[in-house]
């Protein structure tokens, strides 16, 4: 993977619509990688690697409970929304890729827990939910996806679709003095071409400081040798 500096803002929009289509093309990958991580395979054969998705999937677990209703925002695949359904909760994933949803469709229904999960294809930045009627909601390797300078406005929907005191669950990457620099583009190849794909790492501090600013109190944010891993709490309306 080549990773290059973003300096020119007006290739922005051009970097987002090719970060879209790779996670399009990509969805068959990113089931193996999921199936990789059950089976401790491939890139998870790596233990410190592997940790941090361990730490997501204890996460939480921890934090839903039976009859909870939680959105997954960017639920790609399903491997979080089932997760979260085999502990009780009603799930809505919702992503702008079809084709990863289709996926996400027939692995909910082969861990027999399709009751419990709903499907939407959308915008996580125009969500089609009433203020205030989600327990819970997830961002799982979606946050560093979404451009430093949208990402207030991104978060302030998150939080409008949230009930007071409801949780919430970000895991991502971040900056450990990545070649590219903290906001850059990544060159992907993938079996149907390559993507640039945006990506920035925020520090601990920079995380903190967002969510306390557009959503309410972080509850607790820690690292693994490659994730950081944060649960806020909505404590305003």
């Amino acid at each position: 993977m080549e990773r290059k500096s973003l300096k020119k803002e007006n290739d922005l929009d051009k970097i987002l619509n090719s970060t879209r289509e790779y996670y399009r093309a990509y969805s068959d990958e990113y089931v193996k990688f999921y199936d990789n991580w059950l089976r401790k395979e491939g890139s998870f054969s790596d233990s410190e690697y592997k940790m941090g998705y361990d730490q997501v999937a204890k996460i939480l677990t921890g934090l839903v409970s039976d009859e909870q209703l939680i959105i997954d925002i960017g639920c790609g695949v399903g491997i979080w929304s089932i997760l979260m359904a085999k502990s009780g909760s009603h799930v809505i994933g919702l992503d702008h890729a079809l084709e990863a949803l289709l996926k996400h469709k027939k692995r909910s229904k082969d861990a027999n827990v399709e009751s419990k999960i709903s499907r939407i294809l959308g915008d996580g930045f125009y969500t089609p939910f009433r203020n205030g009627i989600f327990d819970g909601a997830t961002l799982n390797w979606v946050l560093a996806h979404i451009p430093i300078k949208k990402s207030r406005k991104f978060m302030k929907e998150v939080k409008r679709i949230m009930k007071r005191n409801a949780s919430l669950m970000i895991s991502d990457s971040y900056w450990r003095g990545q070649k590219g620099g903290k906001e850059q583009k990544q060159l992907r190849k993938t079996n149907k071409g390559t993507f640039e794909v945006y990506k920035y790492y925020y520090t601990i501090e920079e995380l903190q400081n967002l969510l306390e600013v557009t959503f309410g109190e972080v509850v607790q944010i820690d690292t693994t040798p490659y994730e950081i891993l944060c649960v806020a709490r909505k404590y305003k309306n």
